[in-house]
Parts: structure tokens; C-alpha cells; sequence
């Protein structure tokens, strides 16, 4: 077997253990999935019986909400470039999403070493994208919440020592 497979297999084979931390990334990770999934939902049923994207230019106007032209603007204009204009779009996107966060949620619920990863990898790929944010348009929200995510990786990294060399083990380990 190759060092790589022998070294994964051990990897993802460890439970970790239940702390603090562990149980508010559940409970966070919980909480945003109930909300993206519904949010989803409802956006795909109210896509089908009104048109959103006047009723989103309607709550941005009335909320003086300016779309600005940061990274995320950017983005999800070239992607819905790609898709096309359409509430749904982004309602499965939003589903997805809420998806990726349960399926954390349970992996971390049933002390699964993947999903420590898979919660790491979740939150370092939106880091430039929110820290952009921070730049373009400083608030106390977003300040919070890159210092969160920041947290929550240092967290993971450093204190459970994701990526651990494997420990010879003994006939007494096996």
C-alpha cells in the first residue's frame, strides 16, 4: 500500500474529540444550513410565482444597499453571467451550500476526522473573498466575522494538529 493511502487511511480513521469549539462549529454549522436550505426553498418557490430580481432591486433601492463592484459583486456577476439571470441559480446555490454546512455539521456530530478538514477547507476558501469585503467596506460585522473564521482556522490547525505525521504504532496500537 502506498505511504499517501496508508497515511490517509490512518488520517481519517481518528475521531476527535468533543470540546467547546467542537460543538459551537456544530451548532453554527447547524444554524447556517437551516437558513441557506430554507432560504433556497422559499427562493425557488417564490422564483416560480414572481419575478425576483425586480423585487431584489425593489429591497435593494429601499434599503440603499449599493452593490458596489467588490470581489463578490464581481463574481457572482460573471457567474450568474454564465447561468443566466435566474432566482434559481442562486437558489440552488444556496442549497448546495447549506448542504456542504450540514454535511459538516454531521461529521463533526459523529466525531469524524474528515470533516475537520472539510470544515478548514470551507472556511479557507472564502477568506480572500471576505477579507476583500473588509477592505472595500470596513464594518464591525465583518470585522467580526474574518476574526471568527481566522480564529476557527488557526483553531484547527494549530490546537488539533490537522496535519500530524503518523506516530509508529506499537502491536499493543493495532
Amino acid at each position: 500500500m502506498s505511504p499517501l493511502l496508508s497515511w490517509c487511511r490512518w488520517e481519517f480513521g481518528r475521531r476527535i474529540e468533543m470540546n467547546g469549539v467542537i460543538v459551537y462549529l456544530i451548532c453554527e454549522r447547524l444554524v447556517k444550513a437551516t437558513v441557506l436550505i430554507a432560504a433556497g426553498i422559499v427562493l425557488l418557490v417564490a422564483g416560480s410565482h414572481t419575478n425576483l430580481h425586480d423585487v431584489a432591486e425593489e429591497a435593494q433601492r429601499q434599503l440603499s444597499l449599493s452593490g458596489g463592484t467588490s470581489l463578490w459583486r464581481r463574481l457572482f456577476d460573471r457567474v450568474l453571467a454564465l447561468v443566466g439571470n435566474h432566482g434559481s441559480s442562486i437558489a440552488i446555490g444556496a442549497i448546495a451550500y447549506g448542504v456542504l454546512e450540514l454535511t459538516e455539521a454531521v461529521g463533526l456530530l459523529m466525531r469524524r476526522r474528515w470533516a475537520e478538514y472539510l470544515v478548514l477547507l470551507a472556511t479557507v476558501a472564502f477568506l480572500p473573498l471576505e477579507l476583500d469585503e473588509l477592505i472595500r467596506h470596513l464594518s464591525v460585522l465583518k470585522v467580526l466575522t474574518v476574526t471568527i473564521n481566522l480564529a476557527i482556522v488557526w483553531y484547527l490547525v494549530q490546537r488539533k494538529q490537522l496535519f500530524l505525521t503518523r506516530q509508529r504504532s506499537t502491536p499493543q496500537d493495532a
